[in-house]
């Protein structure tokens, strides 16, 4: 057998290894391409994740994804956080309606219990027995205590609720200012206070929250008995432009100096008030109900003299 009958079968053997390299290349290219696209498609999904985690995003994943496994798993993911996402909204509903009907409780319990204190207060200065004397002493010890505890708990509603918006009507101040007054005698006549009181010669008159508006004179009004160590000036004034200041001054005790940079920062105490079962809280809620009522609340020092100062603008 000659040589030349061998070349037509070493033709078609190169023609094959030449048509396996061709596809094998191709699949190379294929599998190269795939694996591209799919790191890509990963890369993507990944940096969309990372949004969401972050809270950089509220949108859903992506799923028009060329790898089918991938488009699945990130529907999963789709579906997980639309449950979680309702499941944080539910909560924060429900914490929201915690939060006002904490503050309600709190504002609805405050007034029979300023009562009860101020009836146990005079029950003292009455012919007790030494016993009956130490079991009121006990009982507005507790009462006070829980004064406290009920002031903590609405202050922190307050402080921590993003929903809380104003409810306003036409208010008569000094009307209201008169009784305010008259319901805390028994916490001036406890801390031993005379007020000055200055009123306009006509009836000041605004709309406002007439709920966040006693708050904010209840908490000024404990902060001024709490630093001073005798009288109290409270003044009611309307600007000709429409504005209302409302400005409580008070003698600081001596040692008891305030920042008044920081009276309004959340948990800020002063000496006095470290002493005296405050919370910090009061004038943080304070500044953020003025702000609220779209108002202004500031405090100076002069001398030994603390004023603060509350001023808010009729509506336009």
């Amino acid at each position: 057998m000659g040589l030349g009958q061998f070349k037509p079968q070493e033709g078609r053997g190169a023609d094959a290894i030449g048509l396996c390299i061709f596809f094998f290349g191709i699949l190379f290219v294929f599998i190269c391409t795939k694996y591209y696209l799919l790191k890509k498609e990963i890369r993507h999904l990944s940096k969309q994740l990372t949004l969401l985690a972050d809270g950089g995003t509220e949108k859903m994943l992506e799923l028009s994804l060329t790898d089918r496994d991938l488009e699945r798993l990130a529907g999963q993911i789709n579906r997980h956080y639309a449950r979680q996402r309702s499941l944080t909204a539910g909560a924060l509903r429900h914490e929201e309606q915690l939060r006002e009907s904490i503050a309600g409780i709190s504002h609805d319990l405050r007034t029979p219990l300023t009562v009860i204190m101020g009836h146990l207060q005079l029950l003292e200065r009455t012919f007790l027995s030494e016993e009956q004397l130490r079991r009121t002493d006990t009982t507005l010890r507790k009462a006070r205590r829980m004064n406290e505890l009920i002031e903590a708990f609405y202050e922190l509603s307050v402080l921590n609720s993003e929903q809380l918006q104003p409810h306003k009507e036409s208010v008569n101040l000094s009307n209201m200012l008169i009784d305010f007054l008259t319901e805390n005698a028994f916490l001036l006549e406890a801390g031993g206070i005379h007020p000055d009181i200055l009123l306009p010669d006509k009836s000041v008159f605004l709309r406002t929250d007439p709920g966040m508006l006693e708050r904010i004179l209840q908490n000024l009004l404990t902060n001024a008995v709490r630093y001073s160590p005798g009288d109290i000036r409270i003044s009611l004034s309307e600007n000709p432009e429409g504005s209302i200041m409302l400005r409580m001054e008070n003698p600081v005790k001596a040692g008891a100096r305030p920042d008044v940079e920081r009276m309004f920062d959340r948990f800020y105490t002063g000496n006095a008030a470290r002493t005296q079962g405050s919370t910090g809280l009061g004038l943080a809620v304070v500044k953020l109900l003025a702000e609220k009522l779209g108002g202004e609340v500031t405090a100076t020092l002069t001398g030994n003299w603390l004023a603060v100062t509350l001023n808010l603008y009729a509506d336009l």
